[in-house]
């Protein structure tokens, strides 16, 4: 019972990666565009290789504040479910980089 748990927890979990694969796809499609998706939890490491995979870099624990902070500078805002995810809540970056600070 407890193997049926896992399998359905997991099932679960990778049809939410496959739409934002699929988000990805629709919103990008063959160009050279990148998609970035920041969370505020873990990402566990089956569904970071999934997004990998589909070209997605995903970043996982942002803190609260930084949360607020992307919407302000890239437009877009930060949804709460997989099912609000479409293409009107997305924002847009020139450049994108990772800074840290000691």
């Amino acid at each position: 019972q407890k193997e049926t748990m896992i399998k359905a927890e997991r099932a679960t979990t990778d049809k939410r990666v496959q739409a934002i694969i699929d988000l990805k796809n629709e919103v990008c499609g063959d160009t050279d565009k990148k998609f970035i998706l920041v969370n505020q939890h873990g990402i566990d490491p089956l569904s970071l290789d999934m997004l990998q995979k589909a070209g997605i870099v995903g970043i996982r624990r942002a803190k609260r504040r930084n949360m607020e902070r992307i919407p302000l500078a890239c437009g877009g805002y930060a949804v709460n479910s997989v099912r609000d995810l479409s293409a009107e809540c997305l924002g847009k970056a020139g450049h994108v980089y990772e800074h840290e600070l000691n």
